[in-house]
């Protein structure tokens, strides 16, 4: 009974970080270019990582649980599901770090002048 309550909750949560994963991956890698500006945007990837690294935790580990027991069709979907929310928070997540990279040689723009 108690495995049952469990397997509900782990669903519950996968549900619930739903959002989080949306946003994770949604977000513009730099505020300014998605608006059509060429300008730094000196918050860098935070603004991404806040949501992407615990949906990536979130997704890896259902991916992780549900991986051990593909043969049934649910899980296999759960799976799949879990997969492409981890596949979708990590690249954006590649690209925030990517245009932080390329943003570092500009470091001198972000800095207060201290």
């Amino acid at each position: 009974m108690a495995s049952i309550r469990l397997k509900w909750l782990g669903y519950f949560i996968l549900a619930a970080a739903l959002p989080l994963a949306l946003l994770a991956g949604g977000l513009p890698v730099n505020e300014y270019k998605a608006q059509g500006i060429d300008g730094v945007d000196c918050d860098g990837p935070l603004q991404v990582l806040f949501y992407a690294v615990p949906a990536l935790l979130v997704y890896g580990t259902g991916l992780a649980l549900h991986a051990r027991t593909l043969r049934k069709p649910f899980s296999l979907a759960v799976a799949l599901m879990c997969a492409a929310l981890c596949l979708f928070a990590g690249l954006n997540a590649a690209a925030a770090l990517r245009e932080q990279r390329q943003q570092d040689r500009t470091a001198e723009t972000c800095s207060l002048g201290l």
